[in-house]
């Protein structure tokens, strides 16, 4: 005698649902790091040449001054040497040393001083390129860093939906295995009913009524037909591929339906 062998639906389904779970939370955390990882060359090489110009200014400063005390040293010992003697107390030769001493160092003090605005110029020019590419760096490191936010706020709405959809069809599958266990349950109910009639007719306890066995047979078939429908339905659920929450509502409700229309037909042609 043919019976159902199909219990309620297995538990294959609910792993492929909880792995869509668990790849969800795992994809949520992979571009955090990448913001400090992106910091430019550019910016750490324009703190070097600050760095550097500065060291470069100092030892120039210290040469100005090394050179105009050197000067000043042989411009003395050369005094000393041509016109040797004590120190004078004439206010002729003081006058005279001092036209001497102004006119070496007036030239000298003009020249140093030359260079050391044209050395501040190029420095300043130097400086200014260097903070004009240290800014553009900056600014590609805010646009790249804005751009990985962005995907990440992007990222985590996908994610977000996903949950919802997976957390939907978990909720679907939950009450469609409650019915098609109640569906079960009947079917097995009735399933014994029909085999402890048909033995009792086999056993001559009661009368062969033909027409009752058919149509307790036919029962059994469209319960068998309907709980292979919602078996099917099940494993559709578990493995198809959902946009949103609202197509997986839409689909249930449609399926279960076309189920409920088509067992309702057959009850009518069964005059149940």
């Amino acid at each position: 005698m043919a019976s159902y062998a199909g219990a309620c639906p297995g538990g294959g389904g609910w792993w492929v649902v909880r792995e869509n779970l668990c790849t969800v939370e795992s994809e949520k955390t992979e571009s955090a790091a990448m913001i400090e990882e992106s910091k430019p060359i550019e910016v750490r090489e324009g703190v070097d040449n600050i760095r550097k110009s500065n060291e470069f200014l100092d030892a120039f400063s210290i040469f100005l001054v090394a050179a105009v005390a050197v000067a000043l040293l042989v411009a003395v010992v050369v005094y000393r040497i041509s016109f040797s003697g004590d120190l004078s107390v004439s206010s002729n030769d003081w006058s005279a040393f001092g036209s001497y001493i102004g006119g070496i160092f007036s030239p000298l003090i003009s020249f140093l001083t030359l260079l050391a605005i044209l050395k501040t110029i190029g420095l300043q020019k130097k400086l200014l390129e260097t903070q004009r590419h240290e800014f553009d760096a900056m600014q590609a490191l805010q646009v790249r860093t804005l751009d990985s936010q962005l995907a990440q706020i992007k990222r985590s709405n996908f994610d977000a939906d996903r949950r919802v959809v997976e957390e939907t069809r978990l909720n679907v599958l939950n009450t469609l295995q409650s019915l098609t266990r109640g569906l079960q349950s009947e079917y097995e109910i009735k399933l014994r009913g029909f085999e402890t009639l048909a033995q009792w007719v086999m056993d001559g306890k009661t009368p062969l009524d033909k027409e009752k066995m058919i149509t307790l047979r036919t029962r059994l078939d469209n319960f068998e037909g309907r709980l292979s429908a919602l078996n099917l339905l099940y494993s559709d659920l578990c493995f198809n591929d959902f946009k949103n929450a609202r197509s997986i509502r839409d689909y249930y409700q449609s399926e279960m339906e076309r189920i409920c229309g088509e067992w309702q037909v057959s009850n009518e042609i069964n005059g149940e």
